[in-house]
């Protein structure tokens, strides 16, 4: 196994987590109990790298985190402003054909 494998993927971690795992079964006592939290960091560590490796993947996510606080809050009041937006139009496109069908009974 490649260094590079081990930068692009999160699947070797699992892989040692679960190895590390079984063995703290196997040596049992101390010894195995010391191996088992080991393991269970190593487990934790590899779900946050497949996090951060489906994030750095995805353009959206990234381009959102890289943000700064103010440009996400203004993000946000401006997806909110959109939605308001958009619902009012289509009450006013559902206004429209209500009173079109309205005057043509």
């Amino acid at each position: 196994m490649s260094l590079r494998k081990l930068k692009t993927s999160s699947v070797p971690w699992f892989g040692f987590a679960v190895f590390l795992f079984v063995l703290g079964l196997v040596l049992g006592g101390g010894v195995g109990t010391i191996v088992g939290i080991v393991s269970f960091f190593v487990g934790l560590g590899a779900c946050i790298r497949a996090v951060a490796l489906a994030i750095r993947d995805d353009d959206v996510s990234s381009a959102s985190i890289s943000r700064t606080p103010v440009e996400r809050t203004m993000a946000t009041i401006g997806s909110d402003s959109a939605a308001a937006r958009r619902r009012r139009r289509d009450a006013r496109a559902r206004g429209r054909t209500l009173r079109t069908d309205h005057s043509r009974g």
